[in-house]
């Protein structure tokens, strides 16, 4: 089979020619559907389309609109040649309104990968897909608040829809972390903060490739890729976090880890989200040729990836040419080829080469890519010593140990250290689960027909894009909850009886209780920053949905149900009059109040958000505490909102209702109507207050 004319002319290698024929990517590739959607935009903004060609020249860009979508990028922070501070900021803007033609590709993927029609698995193909039928906008600058102070415009993008600043920025210490925000209109939504890390001009630094070095992906089958990209619960290699971990505490705290990938820029919030859950946080570098197509999915993976690679290391090498860099990759691709070609260039750059020979995967052409006359032609005129290929990633230590100065004490307690944090951190435990019983959908057990405590769970998991089974939405949903309580369910050694709902199973784990569940899933959905990023953030973002389930979600329940639970509320109407009176008047402003101060306070960073300027399961907690006391005190809470002393606190309920999988969900038929659950509506209990 020959490859098209575009490809012989893509500067792949023949190797990559030859996995690409004898693999059937071709075919695969030529009956996937056309994803390109129809640009409309075009008609509505001509010059705006046309100007855009000029790029970053363009004279009349345009802002960013309430229905538009913006991604910010993570970057590093390098001082340039005359001393002064400089990052590149990368964005991405495109309306956020997807094709029309969703179903029809969700269905093709299924198809694909081997899922029958209507399989659950076909929702996380949607939510996965979603980001390649958004429609690029070209042409568009966006404004950024940099730390706490310093504005920047960026853009406008080009014809891809994305834009690259070389922009100066603040002084800082070395190893310092700088978020910053995007000033959009409200209903504008995607990813619109991003991290800065500031590096010294010296010192160590990581080059790591993605795909089958740190995750699992099967860049060699292309029904693997669709598969790994769009179906599966994203798996680390084994032993490769454990080693990244020890890297990192070898090497200079303030050392920048660069994740250098061929995937397209469309996953990029996958990516992120799979390398700060299990690895050290760094800058993501991804492929712009094919963003709004899954064919290029395929070719951007297999396809010119040696040159695209170099290309990029050569901007690396330009902003940190004095750094030592530990360059990581696998032999399903062309890293052995990259690294061998970028240290020929620059031999005193790059310091050691660590290629994963990739066994584990089925594949034709494994043993001619992992054969030694590749690896030694590949590495032609590098030294033995600054280069290995390895199965086990334990048997790396050794040569990171020759190459990397420091002493037998501080390698054993860097070992030590990073096996410790991996093991100790939701991070590390969740990457050893995957290769257990955990790589599995959440099962959220909880009673149909109300939202109740259950809705804390759904909304966490839902804005993490998690795969998830509800038995609110089953037949037997109530059954199983009946089941747990009476305890009919089997007993085993490991899981405690289970005394009420909600209920989370995953895997063999069953646990219960509406904060231990949130306890449980925020670290593994990313919705507390991580251990590496803060260690207590988990205690403290903790806290904060604790005293929100006290005061906003225990006290409300108790105010029709004040006497006994198992009562009705007819029994007992005269001590629930007089605890909701006493508990709008005083408790629920004194509740209100308190966040209000939480939000005002420096450790509430930039933003919208409860703790640190990021989104965490607190938020989600509060958003829904509120939402269910505006159902149940609609004249009490509309007062306290006109009042204008809580701003802050609905600015937060505003923020967390218009994150585009949360709004998604709100309007949708999975969100459950407020009847008689936790939030009741009684006349007798619409005061002001």
């Amino acid at each position: 089979m020959s490859l098209p004319s575009t490809y012989r002319r893509s500067g792949s290698s023949m190797l990559e020619h030859q996995t690409w024929c004898d693999r059937g990517f071709e075919p695969t590739e030529t009956s996937l559907a056309n994803l390109m959607k129809t640009q409309g935009l075009v008609q509505k903004f001509k010059v705006t389309h046309l100007l855009s060609y000029l790029g970053r020249l363009n004279p009349i860009p345009i802002g960013v609109s309430k229905n538009d979508a913006v991604w910010l990028f993570d970057n590093v922070a390098f001082r340039g040649p005359n001393g002064t501070w400089q990052a590149e900021f990368v964005t991405a803007v495109f309306d956020a309104r997807v094709s029309t033609k969703l179903v029809d590709i969700v269905g093709d993927i299924a198809e694909k990968v081997g899922l029958s029609k209507g399989d659950k698995q076909e929702k996380t193909i949607e939510q996965r897909i979603t980001p390649f039928l958004m429609e690029v906008l070209p042409g568009r600058r966006v404004d950024i608040k940099f730390g706490e102070s310093t504005a920047l415009r960026l853009g406008p993008g080009g014809r891809n829809g994305i834009s690259s600043d070389l922009k100066k920025v603040p002084d800082s210490a070395a190893g310092t972390v700088v978020k910053s925000a995007a000033e959009v209109p409200s209903g504008a939504g995607g990813l619109l903060e991003l991290n800065t890390f500031y590096t010294e001009p010296e010192g160590w630094a990581v080059i790591s490739d993605v795909d089958d070095t740190i995750k699992i992906t099967q860049t060699s089958d292309p029904v693997g890729i669709l598969r790994s990209t769009f179906v599966a619960e994203p798996t680390p290699i084994a032993g490769m976090p454990e080693l990244y971990w020890q890297i990192k505490d070898m090497v200079t705290p303030s050392a920048p880890w660069f994740y250098l990938s061929a995937s397209p820029y469309n996953l990029y919030p996958f990516l992120r989200d799979f390398t700060h859950r299990y690895y050290p946080p760094g800058q993501l570098i991804l492929r712009d040729a094919s963003w709004m197509t899954i064919p290029g999915l395929l070719s951007n993976l297999t396809l010119g990836t040696q040159k695209y690679k170099v290309d990029r290391m050569k901007k690396l090498y330009e902003w940190l040419p004095k750094k030592k860099m530990i360059c990581i990759g696998d032999s399903t691709q062309s890293d052995p080829e990259s690294y061998g070609e970028m240290y020929r260039k620059h031999p005193e750059w790059i310091k050691l080469i660590l290629i994963r020979k990739v066994t584990d995967i089925a594949a034709v052409g494994t043993e001619k890519k992992n054969a030694p006359k590749r690896f030694e032609e590949a590495f032609k005129g590098v030294p033995r010593e600054a280069w290995h290929v390895f199965e086990d990633p334990a048997e790396c230590r050794e040569r990171i140990q020759k190459r990397v100065p420091f002493t037998t004490t501080t390698s054993a307690t860097a070992l030590s250290t990073a096996a410790e944090r991996f093991n100790m951190s939701s991070e590390g435990a969740a990457a050893k689960r995957q290769k257990s019983n955990k790589d599995v959908p959440y099962n959220l057990i909880y009673w149909p027909e109300i939202p109740g405590r259950g809705e804390f769970i759904r909304l966490a998991l839902e804005e993490a894009g998690a795969e998830y089974v509800d038995t609110a939405k089953t037949e037997e949903g109530n059954d199983e909850v009946m089941a747990h309580i009476k305890g009919e369910k089997p007993d085993d050694d490991t899981n405690p009886p289970i005394f009420a709902p909600p209920i989370l199973k995953h895997g063999d784990l069953v646990i219960s209780q509406t904060p231990n569940i949130l306890l449980y899933l925020g670290p593994r959905l990313g919705l507390v920053p991580s251990v590496e990023e803060d260690p207590d953030a988990l205690y403290k973002v903790n806290e904060l949905a604790l005293t929100a389930l006290d005061g906003l979600s225990n006290e409300p329940h108790d105010c029709h149900h004040p006497i006994g639970s198992e009562l009705y509320y007819e029994d007992q109407k005269e001590e629930a009059k007089r605890k909701t009176e006493h508990y709008v008047k005083t408790r629920l402003p004194k509740f209100l109040g308190y966040f209000e101060r939480v939000l005002n306070s420096k450790a509430s960073g930039e933003g919208p958000y409860l703790y640190a300027g990021k989104l965490s399961y607190a938020d989600l907690v509060l958003f829904q505490c509120l939402d269910g006391l505006r159902f149940m005190f609609p004249k009490a809470m509309a007062k306290l909102e006109k009042e204008r002393k809580h701003s802050k606190l609905f600015e937060l309920y505003d923020a967390v209702k218009q994150r585009p999988k949360l709004k998604e969900y709100l309007e949708g038929p999975r969100r459950q109507k407020y009847s008689n659950g936790l939030y009741r509506y009684y006349e007798e209990f619409d005061i002001e207050g």
